[in-house]
């Protein structure tokens, strides 16, 4: 036994009953429901009231156990904080622990409670934290003598000494340190030049070594090593510790590491899956990938915690200088690079990240025929299938496989999404077949191959995006784009720069799905974009130099919104925490509830707002991001600003972005430059730095000059000078021409054809000195083609399955919400809401009050009829202004989200429904008003409905204008076009019988025909209305409203019961005798609708309450004598007919009803106010029938708003 053995602590065991499931208690989304004050059932009670300000005290009393908080200590507790509780609000959480540093901390007390509350792993995670809090000062004795008093009241003093002894086991631990799997809680990872090492890099000296520790997610960093490193940018010497976070990076030496590739290590020393992928080298030194091995395939290269690489073919490749013949396996590193033809070098690193997007393929053992699949590595054993880190949420499933008859079953355990085979969801079990795709989430699938004893993860990303020939025109304008070919890889970042109106906004929108060019093709992953734009154009971004996003929202309501739009599938708390991961990726953080306003309002800057802009789709799940202008109007360390966090996508993304001509600092942020001049020319494609020179070369040529070498001091600015070279006279003055339409421009020296032309002699160049060096080649590629990708299976890329009603739920309520919260913080709209509707109500009704007699009574008001055509009318124009401008608002946010399969119907719903909701209640203040000035009683809600189906109507036809128009003035501008012909052609203004009888279609065709003789000659009808004015929505309503007033107001309403009534009675058949219950039925009906008649009250209260008592009694066959008598000894006061019944109203309706009903006429006709309509032999309620009309022009409406904006959302 080693002297290190003995010298141990006596050693436990990690319980075997510790829960396997995820940290609940640590997730962000519990925390929040804390301090929102929710309730929350993975956590007790007084977990919920306490638990973050005491673990906060904890934190604050070791930090300052020596007597003094050093900045180090407070960097670890607020770095604590901050990552592992995003949820909740970190200045908060900042203010508890500085008021936490300035009292005394009772540490025991602390711990007892926590120990009632924590699982064993929380309270492992919790130990690690701690002990990292201390390590940079354990100089101190008390420090380690609170820590293990506290691990001991915390129930885990046994734990703490196995994790103390095993970040503590020496600078240089041994093997036996390592291999000893008993109390050690922790995983190791050992990084170095050494052959012990588990990760292999063999560039790092031997003073450079470090040892990785995880727990969970938490990754400690030890420095083993004799020299410093960098951990997050900070120095760390040797013996110290350090914590890496996700997307933090350590350096070593030359190396660097990020936390995912720790994390795909641990992953790969655990389980004995892996990655891998098969070469074909050609004789061109072309080297193709492929995820299968096929028929002329080389090499076999697999990926654990070093490289495999197996010789399946002899091949003239070398690798460390070991020839790779037929039979031959090297083991490698990292580092390390196969040598093809002598000089052609394949990086080993270049291809682990290939392998990783392609997904693992996981090869099933014939000894065992069940396996468990998952993203997280504690939930698994060792063979077991391991998803990619990256992929969210938690996923647990079960397999189990029949070789012989090539089928397998599968088991959801636990799932935090959907999980598809094919099209079919799956809650329980299902059966698989040879062949079948599980769908694990976006873009993310497995396909079971039980033949071969394969099951592979494949991934729907964009490896690759080759551009062919593009060549676009505008219908009669000058060419667009002209025969624009390149390659973009994954990874890249590039820089598209050109003059104004060269294309450069054109060239994304192809690239972004949105424009189908005349000529040319565009090919990502080698499948045709536009023949499978809808699986692939979820991937990609295109993200306008406008803002898209909506300025009445908060920051953080527009990222929530953004992330569920885009990703349904996601859980809330899966959605919230990449809300929370891209606030403070975009600095934006403290900002979240500030609105995000307009440039004008100013709550934002220019930075911010294009940062705001930008981050609306990194939220997503996109592979390929296109910035059209991303730094317009900014300064230059806001542009910088911009595109640092623009390039954090392109270490795994394929970024382009629009400049229109940046400085030299920002032209070095990228990878490769892409110069287009005018009429979309490529004049050049490469890197800034052969930009550079390549004009530098190209200016020397053709002016004549020679210089010694390149100056060290040019710019994009030189690069442009040389391109857009004026063509001078002899006396030295540049010549004028006219352009295109007509104005005076500058010649050019070098016209964009020149640049065309020599760029593609260029290339030809470059491919001929190729073709010299390697005879028979004309395309060398010194790295993997990826766009010869192949598999040795056929296939088609999975299509993702359809929404689920969760998801489709979920996109639903996101666009109504977002609706709604858009107009509630309209202030102009709440504003036209509270004052605007009352102002017209009583401006109207107090204009209109007004009788032929000397007091006013509603019976004898002279306008009654007008008031409800002028509410009608302020009903459809408060609809049509509400809504003239909404889609014009929200043209660039729906042009950005059409990639993301946006729901037209779902928008268009929401924007109906809120608009709706605040006309409904602009109705409501309106009749509230004009209703009461005027004395209409009794009629409220019936006026309500009309005004707001108007309103709605409205609402369609301002839907209609914004779907239809451009810009807010021309919107404006129309309402009058629509408003004023109904005001005219509504009956109201003008009398029909009174309206040119030529506008009338009908009317002229009858007459013609009476002329000729074809027709017997007849006099048609004075009321019946024109046929021009049937399309009129106002004229339907009116005549509802109208009808309505005079036969659903109380008094009519009974006489009207109560005479239906004695009908129902007195046309009994003549075979059955009357008896006398029905007798008296029917004398108490008579007697009833004699006294409703003529009743009589002290005040219209006590007349209304008389009419409905005695319509109810006689109704319900209840009346008595003693309640007529009652209501006939009252014979002066007001009446009921004073109260209910206007007799211009009146007057419309009976003249109309005398005109239809005129016994004179062979057939009876339609009129304007008749209370029946006849078609097709049949008479119905006009009620009814002005009812479906207007039902029918709102679903036209409807369908003409959903046909023209997916139109404008699918049109390519």
């Amino acid at each position: 036994m080693s002297t290190a053995q003995m010298s141990r602590p006596p050693l436990h065991r990690r319980p075997e009953n510790v829960p396997q499931a995820p940290l609940s208690w640590l997730k962000p989304k519990h925390w929040w429901q804390l301090w929102k004050g929710e309730d929350s059932s993975i956590l007790t009670t007084s977990t919920r009231n306490s638990m973050l300000p005491v673990l906060i005290e904890v934190f604050a009393g070791f930090s300052k156990l020596d007597g003094e908080v050093e900045e180090g200590e407070i960097e670890s507790s607020l770095g604590y904080l901050r990552y592992d509780y995003s949820g909740a609000i970190y200045a908060d959480m900042r203010r508890l622990y500085f008021e936490a540093l300035q009292q005394p901390q009772d540490l025991a007390q602390r711990a007892k409670e926590l120990s009632n509350e924590l699982t064993m792993e929380q309270k492992i995670l919790l130990c690690v934290q701690l002990y990292l809090l201390i390590s940079s000062s354990l100089t101190n004795q008390r420090q380690m003598v609170e820590f293990y008093l506290f691990m001991t009241n915390l129930g885990i003093a046994a734990q703490a000494i196995d994790i103390v002894y095993q970040l503590n086991a020496g600078d240089k631990p041994t093997e036996e340190d390592f291999t000893s799997k008993s109390g050690q809680p922790l995983e190791t990872l050992r990084v170095g030049s050494g052959d012990a090492c588990d990760v292999l890099l063999r560039s790092l000296s031997a003073d450079c070594s470090v040892v990785a520790f995880r727990f969970q997610n938490l990754v400690l960093l030890k420095n083993t090593g004799g020299i410093p490193i960098l951990v997050r940018s900070r120095r760390q010497p040797p013996g110290d510790f350090s914590r890496l976070y996700p997307g933090e990076r350590v350096v070593l030496e030359d190396v660097t590491l990020d936390y995912n590739d720790l994390i795909s290590y641990f992953n790969s020393k655990k389980t004995v899956t892996g990655s891998q992928l098969y070469l074909t080298l050609t004789e061109t030194g072309d080297a193709e990938i492929a995820q299968q091995r096929g028929r002329g395939t080389n090499l076999r290269v697999s990926f654990g915690l070093g490289v495999t690489v197996e010789a399946l073919r002899s091949t003239d490749a070398t690798i460390n200088g070991v020839a790779l013949k037929e039979g031959t396996i090297v083991e490698a590193s990292i580092e390390d690079s196969i040598i093809a033809q002598g000089e052609i070098e394949i990086s080993l690193r270049d291809l682990r990240v290939r392998a990783q997007e392609f997904g693992g393929q996981f090869r099933l053992e014939g000894s065992r025929n069940t396996y468990l699949v998952s993203n997280k590595p504690e939930l698994l054993d060792e063979g077991d299938i391991l998803l990619s880190e990256d992929t969210e949420g938690e996923i647990l499933l079960r397999i189990e496989c029949n070789y012989s008859q090539k089928t397998g079953e599968l088991e959801v355990l636990r799932s935090s999404r959907p999980i598809y085979v094919g099209q079919i969801p799956v809650r329980d079990r299902i059966m698989l077949s040879d062949g079948d795709t599980i769908t694990l989430g976006e873009g993310q699938f497995l396909r079971c191959h039980f033949s071969d004893r394969i099951i592979e993860e494949e991934r729907n990303t964009i490896r690759q995006m080759e551009v062919r020939e593009l060549a676009h025109r505008f219908d009669g304008r000058d060419t667009a784009l002209d025969g624009i070919s390149f390659i973009a890889r994954r990874g890249e970042m590039i820089c598209v720069m050109g003059p104004s109106g060269c294309g450069k906004s054109t060239l994304l929108r192809v690239l972004g799905g949105q424009l189908k060019t005349r000529g040319g093709e565009v090919l990502m992953n080698s499948l045709s974009l536009y023949n499978n734009l809808h699986n692939l154009t979820p991937y990609i971004a295109y993200i306008p130099q406008e803002d898209a996003f909506d300025p009445l929202l908060k920051v953080q309501e527009n990222l929530d919104f953004s992330v569920a739009v885009r990703c349904p599938h996601l859980k809330t708390e899966e959605r919230r925490k990449r809300v929370e991961a891209k606030l403070a990726e975009l600095g934006l953080a403290d900002m979240r509830k500030r609105l995000a306003g307009t440039p004008q309002q100013k709550y934002l800057s220019g930075g911010e707002r294009k940062r705001l802009n930008a981050g609306l789709d990194m939220i997503g799940i996109s592979d390929v991001y296109l910035f059209d202008e991303p730094t317009s109007g900014l300064s230059s360390k806001d542009s910088e600003h911009v595109l640092e966090i623009i390039r954090s996508l392109a270490r795994n993304k394929i970024v382009l972005t629009s400049i229109h001509q940046p400085s030299m600092r920002l032209l070095q942020m990228f990878d490769k430059a892409l110069l287009l001049d005018k009429g979309g020319k490529l004049a050049y494609f490469g890197t800034p730095q052969g930009m550079i020179e390549y004009f530098w070369k190209a200016y020397n040529d053709e002016t004549g000059q020679r210089e010694a070498e390149m100056p060290g001091n040019l710019t994009p600015d030189f690069v442009f000078d040389v391109l857009e070279t004026p063509l001078r006279d002899i006396s030295g003055d540049i010549i004028q021409e006219r352009s295109a339409d007509g104005h005076l421009v500058a010649a050019r020296r070098f016209p964009p054809n020149f640049w065309r032309d020599r760029y593609q002699s260029h290339l030809m160049l470059e491919s001929m000195a190729k073709a010299q060096a390697f005879p028979g080649s004309t395309n060398l590629i010194a790295r993997p083609r990826e766009d010869t990708h192949t598999t040795g299976r056929s296939r088609t890329m999975p299509k993702p399955p359809k929404h689920t009603l969760r998801e489709e739920s979920i996109l639903f309520y996101t666009l109504l919400k977002r609706a709604f919260l858009s107009k509630l913080r309209n202030r102009t709209n709440l504003l036209t809401t509270l004052l605007e509707a009352p102002l017209l109500g009583f401006l109207i009704s107090s204009v209109l009050k007004y009788s032929e007699e000397e007091s006013y009574t509603y019976a004898t008001a002279f306008h009654i009829p007008t008031y409800l055509f002028m509410s009608l009318v302020v009903a459809m124009f408060l609809g049509l202004t509400n809504s003239a401008d909404e889609i014009i608002r929200d043209r660039h946010t729906l042009s950005r989200e059409r990639n993301h399969n946006l729901r037209t119907f779902y928008y268009l719903s929401g924007k109906i429904i809120s608009l709706s909701t605040f006309a409904l209640i602009q109705c409501f203040i309106y009749l509230l008003i004009g209703n009461n000035v005027l004395e209409i009683r009794d009629m409220f809600f019936v006026h309500l409905w009309w005004m707001f189906v108007t309103a709605l109507t409205g609402i369609c036809l301002g839907l209609v204008i914004s779907s239809v128009v451009t810009d807010n003035r021309t919107a404006i501008n129309a309402i009058p076009l629509i408003l004023i012909p109904q005001i005219i052609l509504g009956g109201a203004l003008i009398k029909y019988e009174e309206m040119n009888k030529n506008l009338d279609f009908v009317y002229s065709m009858q007459r013609w025909l009476d002329k000729a003789g074809v027709t017997e000659e007849s006099e048609p009808s004075k009321l019946k209305v024109p046929f021009i004015c049937q399309f009129m929505p106002l004229r339907w309503s009116y005549e509802a409203m109208l009808i309505s007033q005079a036969k659903l107001n109380p008094l009519t309403a009974a006489q009207d019961q109560l005479e239906a009534r004695i009908q129902e009675l007195v046309n009994l058949p003549k075979d059955i005798k009357m008896t006398s219950d029905q007798q008296r039925d029917l004398d108490a009906a008579k007697q009833g609708l004699a006294v409703v008649s003529g009743l009589y009250a002290k005040t219209e209260r006590e007349a209304a309450a008389k009419l409905r008592e005695i319509r109810d009694a006689t109704m319900r066959g209840r009346v008595t004598p003693k309640l007529l008598q009652s209501a006939l000894e009252q014979e002066d006061g007001v009446s009921a007919e004073e109260i209910y019944v206007n007799r211009k109203v009146l007057d419309l309706v009976t003249k109309a009803e005398m005109e239809r009903t005129d016994y004179r006429r062979k057939i009876q006709p339609n009129v304007f106010f008749g209370t029946v309509k006849r078609y097709f032999g049949t008479d119905f309620d006009t009620l009814w029938i002005n009812a479906m009309v207007i039902f029918m022009t709102l679903a036209v409406l409807i369908t003409v708003i959903e046909i023209s904006l997916r139109r404008q959302l699918t049109r390519v």
